[in-house]
């Protein structure tokens, strides 16, 4: 994750200064509104998976626009928003099998079985938001709004929870599958924790929308209510190649890796997804 972060310095920077451009000749032209908002609650990660439960979860907004209006009833504007996204991904049985090594460097086929696995993933994310605005023109004004957003990546995490884990060594050359012992990596195991790991994503683009009711409250104070809807249109999560959810250690048997389930088999086109409502407060 630091990795993205440092990747995407630059491009905030040029936000922040266009922004900053912006405010500075705010107040010296009355074509200019500046608003500030919050949004929420559904905001979450979808990706398509045979027999997954994909429980949405609960996100918000908050960010500041800058907008310019080439009449009464059509401007253009731009923004930075932070926004944050929750997934749980339920999985009632989930199984895998592949060769590797042993701690003695011996060929075996190693299998898991896993019961009830869940995995809460979150996502935090800088957005910057392109739109076009038209609203009706009187003091309780329709809008409806419509653009694109880029979305950088600045935080994420995943955890793991398994009812019941069983694992199990096949080795071929002897024709026998073991289930123990345990200090070997083979066993079956209750209620295991997998904590908190970092979650790396890409780049995210979105289609946006928003409809509402404008309210003046004055010559300059207006205030937004109104629907809206995120869409992501790309992979988030480009992976190179699968890992298995359960990976064996041979260097410590008796403690093994856990993958997200984003970079397995079980995971693909991973989007990002936000709809509910937006309130906004605007000064022009």
């Amino acid at each position: 994750m630091k990795k993205n972060i440092t990747n995407h310095i630059a491009s905030l920077s040029m936000v922040t200064a266009l922004l900053g451009t912006c405010l500075s000749s705010y107040g010296q032209d009355k074509n200019y509104e500046i608003s500030i908002a919050v949004a929420g609650p559904s905001s979450f990660i979808k990706f398509d998976s045979p027999g997954v439960d994909l429980v949405e979860g609960n996100g918000f907004s908050a960010g500041l626009r800058y907008s310019y209006y080439l009449n009464e009833g059509l401007s253009i504007g731009i923004g930075a928003e932070y926004q944050s996204y929750q997934s749980d991904a339920k999985f009632q049985s989930l199984s895998g099998q592949y060769n590797t090594v042993d701690a003695e460097n011996e060929s075996f086929q190693f299998r898991y079985k896993a019961a009830n696995l869940r995995e809460n993933q979150k996502l935090g994310y800088i957005n910057v938001p392109i739109n076009i605005q038209f609203e009706t023109p009187g003091t309780s004004q329709l809008y409806l709004s419509a653009g694109a957003k880029v979305g950088f990546a600045i935080n994420g995490s995943y955890e793991s929870t398994i009812d019941n884990l069983t694992t199990s060594g096949y080795y071929p050359q002897y024709n026998v599958e073991l289930f123990a012992p345990a200090f070997a990596g083979f066993a079956s195991t209750n209620n295991i924790k997998v904590g908190k790991e970092d979650l790396d994503t890409e780049v995210s683009y979105s289609a946006t929308f928003e409809t509402g009711l404008k309210q003046k409250l004055g010559d300059k104070i207006s205030f937004y209510i109104g629907a809206y809807l995120d869409y992501g249109l790309n992979n988030i999560y480009d992976k190179e190649s699968t890992k298995n959810v359960v990976q064996y250690n041979a260097a410590l048997p008796v403690q093994l890796g856990h993958n997200t389930v984003l970079n397995s088999q079980y995971a693909n086109d991973v989007r990002l997804v936000s709809y509910g409502i937006r309130l906004r407060f605007a000064i022009r």
